[in-house]
């Protein structure tokens, strides 16, 4: 044992759990006993490490004080590890074990306050197997403690109380007193309400795509639900494989599984999954961030993102997803190259030059070959497309895809339809057996609910082209090149690009306008 000048440097660890039900001493009266101790002995005091709200199932190098004086640089720093108790080194039995035999490697004593002979014991085979059923004790009560738990979050996952973990993004928990204890709810959180509403306005109104909202968030440097949770609790914010303090960055796939969320209706979800009471209805923990028009509507946009997935990549493409390879039918990408053109032998005063050379060619991948000879020059292919759509659509009005809502009670009768099977599926399970009464009230009750619905008109919601008040050859100019190439794509128009190259192909885009259906101006 390294030792200063003959007096013990030790440290004096503390550590209160968040296990519930754990009756553990406080923060405060381990300080005071510690340092009492320290004082009437005359050692140095290295360091004390304080883990609060630390579950005692939690090993000692991974708890965030005390693990970093298990480094080899803290370990330089310290003889002896005190403690008030032997559940303030751990109530897992095991780690307890692994903890004596990492302790006894490095030649570091531990010193138990409640328990003086912890120190000898530790140091023999007999004492060990002693200290191990002393600590099967506190192993015991944690499992306990855990089942406990777990018994009681089942009990609270179909109630309107939210049971814990990173509230959905929209929504921040809030702790309310009832009935002389504390309960978690979920409320609206308006910062993030109005995000939500700026997203849906770009997949609505705009037309943006999944990576244009998550490119929107990310540039005004919008909080995740994840980096939320950790500011709310004091934390820095931290990229998944990034640093801490660098936020986490908005993806295609976060934003689409966001939009397409039923938490966004305040409905509670577990394994990812809704919830159901024992009526059958969704369980709602707070309220909607959405009117059920706008949900519709949303989730109208969100499909047909799913259904058209061209979108620009590696760069300014203006033909991107309109440009197709005409042999293999994949799309085309645009390919940009810069040669050194030397100046002709005969003429010496002429300097080289760079000349960039534009190309669409096939785009097929991950095929490992493009097919060969598929190549044109984008000049071409862009003066083409201009001429050749202007041409044929010039004088068709512009049309606008627009959300009508209906009165449609098709989503409310299949809901009834799920309750009703899982009312089935209950009584075939043997549910019901003990109440035949209460069974045959509740399926006729949801079979009047359908009844009712299936009585009233249904006038479906869906999109119709909503004319803008000007043909494509007034719209034409005042687009850039995305917009046009956007324009290009809900149109239906599309290009085959062939050996230097490229002509109209007159079936449309999937997912695309039939300009010749569109009104004439």
């Amino acid at each position: 044992m390294t030792v200063t000048g003959g007096v013990r440097r030790v440290l004096l660890a503390r550590r209160i759990s968040d296990d519930k039900g754990e009756i553990s001493e406080s923060v405060e009266e381990q300080t005071k006993r510690l340092r009492t101790r320290a004082f009437d002995e005359g050692v140095i005091i290295a360091g004390e490490p304080e883990d609060l709200s630390v579950s005692g199932d939690v090993d000692f190098v991974d708890r965030p004080a005390l693990g970093q004086w298990m480094t080899p640089e803290g370990r330089e720093m310290w003889d002896d590890l005190w403690v008030t108790n032997q559940d303030r080194l751990s109530r897992n039995e095991l780690h307890v074990m692994s903890f004596i035999i990492q302790m006894l490697g490095w030649k570091k004593g531990v010193v138990v306050l409640d328990d003086p002979e912890f120190t000898e014991q530790m140091k023999t085979p007999e004492g060990r197997a002693i200290i191990h059923v002393k600590a099967l004790g506190p192993h015991k009560e944690l499992e306990r403690i855990k089942a406990r738990n777990k018994d009681s979050h089942a009990r609270r996952r179909y109630t309107v109380k939210w049971p814990g973990g990173i509230p959905p993004f929209g929504y921040v928990a809030e702790q309310r007193f009832e009935n002389g204890k504390t309960a978690t709810y979920l409320k609206l959180d308006e910062d993030m309400q109005k995000v939500l509403y700026e997203m849906r306005r770009l997949m609505v109104d705009e037309s943006q795509s999944f990576s244009g909202v998550a490119a929107w968030l990310n540039n005004r440097s919008v909080l995740t639900a994840r980096d939320r949770a950790r500011i709310r609790k004091g934390k820095p914010v931290k990229r998944r494989g990034g640093a801490v303090g660098e936020q986490e960055r908005w993806s295609e796939t976060s934003v689409k599984l966001l939009l397409t969320d039923e938490a966004l209706l305040g409905y509670k979800k577990h394994d990812r999954q809704v919830l159901y009471d024992d009526q059958g209805a969704p369980i709602r923990v707070a309220g909607p961030s959405f009117t059920t028009e706008e949900w519709s509507t949303l989730q109208a946009a969100c499909a047909q993102r799913r259904i058209t997935t061209t979108r620009r990549v590696n760069g300014t493409s203006p033909m991107y997803g309109v440009a197709h390879c005409s042999k293999c039918l994949s799309k085309a990408v645009h390919k940009v190259s810069v040669r050194i053109v030397q100046p002709p032998k005969d003429d010496p005063e002429q300097e080289s030059r760079e000349v960039t050379y534009r190309y669409y060619q096939c785009g097929a991948w991950p095929k490992p070959e493009r097919c060969v000879g598929i190549s044109c020059r984008a000049e071409i292919a862009e003066e083409l497309v201009e001429i050749m759509f202007l041409q044929k659509y010039g004088q068709r009005r512009v049309t606008k895809r627009v959300w009508v809502p209906g009165n449609d009670t098709s989503e409310q009768l299949d809901e009834l339809d799920k309750r009703i099977k899982r009312l089935r599926r209950q009584d075939e399970d043997g549910d019901w057996d003990d109440d035949r009464e209460g069974y045959r009230e509740r399926m006729t009750q949801l079979k009047n609910q359908r009844k009712e619905l299936s009585a009233i008109p249904v006038r479906k919601s869906g999109w119709i082209e909503q004319d803008q008040g000007k043909t494509y050859l007034e719209l034409w100019p005042s687009l850039d090149l995305e917009g046009q190439r956007k324009q290009l794509i809900e149109a239906g128009f599309k290009i085959m690009i062939g050996s230097k190259t490229a002509w109209l192909d007159e079936t449309p885009l999937e997912g695309g306008l039939r300009l010749e259906e569109a009104p004439e101006a």
